[in-house]
């Protein structure tokens, strides 16, 4: 399966790029908000889930690491396929669906066509301690979200880690700098 492709696009059309990488085409999936980005003859990079179904293979690519990790954990809720992921992730974007998840505000995703209240619901209550979440207007970078997994190994609850992400200092520079400070809190 593919992580990473990096090429040339080809064509855009709708919610599809087609990237020449050595030679061949591949069709890769992605949001509005990226494809927007891109232009024909200029290289890009994808990150890339790979799905492979009965009767076909795609492809679904995204800007940043994190927008991929956010559409895999929208299409392992029951009921969320990669067609509605995309839509999910292309409409709400990382930060809203981190806040709805983290607040527990369903009626952000339902305005999304094709996701029901139930479906909503099921996102909110499956990704819940899944994410790193945010207040509104909140940045999480991967180093928080190396802490939180870090933390939770530990055995540190979803609530007391987010908590403690949110109130690391800014000047804090490095996952194990973040680690430690955390460890320090959390253990008052």
């Amino acid at each position: 399966m593919f992580g990473h492709l990096t090429g040339k696009i080809f064509d855009l059309k709708g919610t599809k790029a087609i990237v020449k990488v050595g030679g061949i085409g591949f069709v890769i999936h992605s949001t509005p908000s990226y494809l927007t980005k891109l232009k024909t003859n200029v290289d890009a990079n994808f990150w890339v889930h790979t799905a492979v179904r009965e009767n076909s293979i795609d492809l679904y690519g995204f800007e940043t690491e994190e927008e991929l990790h956010i559409f895999e954990l929208l299409i392992s809720v029951s009921g969320v396929g990669p067609k509605s992921g995309l839509a999910i992730l292309g409409i709400a974007g990382v930060k809203s669906i981190t806040y709805a998840v983290g607040t527990g505000d369903t009626s952000s995703l339902t305005k999304i066509s094709g996701i029901g209240r139930k479906t909503a619901e099921k996102i909110v209550l499956e990704l819940n301690g899944k994410l790193v979440t945010t207040r509104k207007g909140e940045n999480r970078t991967s180093e928080d979200v190396d802490v939180f997994e870090a933390l939770k190994s530990l055995g540190y609850r979803d609530r007391d880690i987010q908590e403690t992400i949110r109130n690391l200092p800014k000047n804090l520079v490095g996952v194990n700098d973040k680690i430690k400070y955390a460890l320090k809190n959390l253990g008052k």
